[in-house]
C-alpha cells in the first residue's frame, strides 16, 4: 500500500510539473499579446481565464500530494533506502517545480509591468482622441457660427 502511494506522490508532482510548464506557455503567449499593436483585449482575457484554470489545478494537486503524504511521511521516513530511487526522483521534481515557480513570478511580473505600460498607452490614446474630437466640435461651432460673441457693449447711437 505505502509504496503505491510513494509512486502517487511522485505522480502528483509530475502533474504539477506539466501545469506549471502550461502557466509558463501561457505567460508567453500573454507576453506576446501585450507587445502587439493593437492590444488584443479578448484574447488576453481568455488566457487569463486559462491561467485561472491551471492554478485550480495546483491547488487540487496539492491538498492531494499533503493528504497522500501525511499517509506516507513516517513510512518514507523509516525505510529511506527502500524508496532512495522514487526520493530521488521526487526531489528532482520539487527542484524542477522550485525552478519553475521562480520563472513564472518573474514572468508574471514583467507581464504586470507590460500591461500597466499598455493600459496607460491606451488610455492616453483615449485622451487624444477625446481631444481630436473636441477640437473638431469647438472648429465646427465657430465656423457655423453657433458660438459668435454678441457685442454687449455697443453703442446704439447713430
Amino acid at each position: 500500500m505505502s509504496k503505491e502511494h510513494v509512486l502517487a506522490l511522485r505522480d502528483s508532482l509530475i502533474k504539477k510539473v506539466k501545469v506549471l510548464e502550461e502557466i509558463e506557455g501561457i505567460n508567453r503567449l500573454q507576453s506576446d499579446i501585450l507587445a502587439a499593436d493593437p492590444f488584443d483585449y479578448e484574447a488576453f482575457d481568455k488566457l487569463f481565464a486559462d491561467k485561472d484554470v491551471c492554478i485550480e489545478k495546483l491547488d487540487k494537486l496539492d491538498e492531494g500530494f499533503e493528504i497522500v503524504y501525511q499517509r506516507v511521511e513516517s513510512e518514507l521516513k523509516s525505510n529511506k533506502e527502500d524508496y532512495s530511487s522514487v526520493i530521488k526522483e521526487m526531489q528532482d521534481l520539487i527542484k524542477r517545480i522550485t525552478d519553475l515557480g521562480a520563472s513564472i513570478k518573474a514572468a508574471e511580473e514583467r507581464n504586470r509591468n507590460a500591461l500597466s505600460d499598455t493600459m496607460i498607452k491606451e488610455r492616453k490614446g483615449m485622451s487624444e482622441s477625446k481631444r481630436s474630437v473636441n477640437v473638431a466640435m469647438n472648429y465646427y461651432r465657430n465656423m457655423s457660427g453657433t458660438t459668435t460673441a454678441e457685442a454687449r457693449f455697443m453703442d446704439k447711437k447713430k
